[in-house]
């Protein structure tokens, strides 16, 4: 029996695209192993909107309601007219008005809307499944491990703060909003400490590689730091690497692809205002395919990637060998495969059309897409890899 991992990245408002396909996931559970989400995975891990996801799926959220909080509370997470904000100054403006500016929504909205979905339990108060949520401390400068498991650790700073609070330090993505203040409930052993947090994303978009370090530093620890009886608890006890399995599932693959004789002409308020895209998406794809070829590669029954290009950037050439550069379409040009539409690349774009067409394309995604493709090949369609991880695992 495989120790499952479910790991869900960060993508603001695209984290629909993630909920929709953990309804295919379910559908599947339910038909094949008779469970629900937070019953068949015993580990979920998420950054930014995927931590919003994995505690939902925690508290034993269905993936029907996961959707429902982004198409009908999107907008309070992300108000239009905070977006739209300089819409009235010329295009080639407004980026230089947003880079100079405070951050585009305050944490006001957000924090309604996990406070009315997550309610008021801790982290602690989550007994079942193992629970991840990624953050990045600003201060001391490392990535907060936000976990219900650390018996090798002790009582932790943490255990008492609420999961909507938590989400809220993982989701506060640079630019759009300001850092969280995170600080312990039990002053009086903690004492005053202060932990400024930002979006996981910076440092960890893709949870996968942290799941499987926490979960095999936990494995192994010796008896003394962690008894058997407790990683038995866990299902940790003995605990390999072929024993794992991984699903990890995406909110759409963007980024740009800039030329050489773009961005040499560069200056620091242009790479300012690329941030997001050049220093926050990479680190999804790198954690991908370290985690794809440490679990075994494209093949491997224990791993599983969901992820789709929202927009194709690049067209084949005809009859093109190793050696043919692939031509960069014009962005008018770049459409979404699936569905034929241009997608919205933006994480804070909450119009009602453009969460439907997230959709459209996902449904599509899941009923004609395959889980990879390379110049020379592609793998089994999506449903049939869900329907395979699932009964190996």
């Amino acid at each position: 029996m495989s120790f499952k991992i479910l790991c869900l990245d960060g993508g603001g408002m695209r984290g629909v695209i993630t909920a929709r396909i953990l309804q295919e996931v379910e559908r599947q559970i339910k038909k094949h192993k008779g469970q629900a989400l937070h019953e068949y995975f015993d580990m979920i891990a998420g950054t930014s909107t995927g931590s919003i996801l994995a505690a939902g799926i925690s508290l034993g959220k269905t993936s029907a309601e996961l959707i429902d909080l982004y198409v009908n509370e999107g907008q309070h997470i992300f108000p239009i007219q905070r977006k739209n904000r300089y819409k009235i100054f010329p295009a080639a403006i407004q980026p230089i008005l947003e880079a100079l500016s405070p951050t585009k929504y305050s944490h006001q909205g957000l924090v309604k809307v996990l406070i009315n979905n997550l309610g008021t339990s801790t982290i602690q108060d989550i007994s079942s499944p193992i629970i991840l949520i990624l953050a990045y401390d600003t201060l001391y400068r490392n990535t907060t491990f936000f976990t219900n498991c650390h018996p090798d650790l002790g009582y932790r700073w943490y255990d008492e703060c609420s999961l909507w609070e938590i989400c809220a330090a993982s989701s506060s993505a640079p630019t759009f909003f300001p850092p969280y203040k995170l600080q312990p409930v039990n002053k009086e052993k903690f004492g005053n400490w202060v932990f400024p947090h930002i979006d996981g994303g910076v440092s960890a978009n893709n949870p996968a590689l942290a799941a499987l370090s926490l979960v095999m530093r936990i494995s192994q620890s010796s008896d003394k730091l962690v008894s058997s009886e407790t990683k038995r608890k866990y299902k940790l006890e003995n605990l390999q690497l072929e024993d794992i399995a991984i699903l990890s599932i995406g909110t759409g693959q963007t980024g740009e692809p800039y030329q050489f004789e773009d961005i040499t002409r560069w200056k620091p308020l242009d790479w300012a205002q690329h941030i997001t895209d050049i220093f926050m998406e990479p680190t999804s794809e790198i954690n991908s395919t370290i985690c794809r070829q440490i679990m075994g590669g494209y093949e491997s029954k224990r791993y599983l990637r969901l992820q789709f290009e929202l927009n194709e950037k690049f067209k084949p050439k005809l009859n093109e060998t190793h050696k043919d550069t692939r031509v960069v379409l014009p962005p008018d040009e770049r459409v979404n495969k699936y569905i034929g539409k241009k997608l919205s690349e933006d994480m804070d774009n909450a119009h009602q059309d453009v969460i439907q067409q997230f959709l459209d394309a996902t449904h599509a995604f899941i009923n004609e897409g395959r889980i990879y493709y390379t110049r020379d090949n592609f793998g089994p369609r999506v449903k049939d890899a869900i329907a395979s991880f699932i009964a190996v695992n």
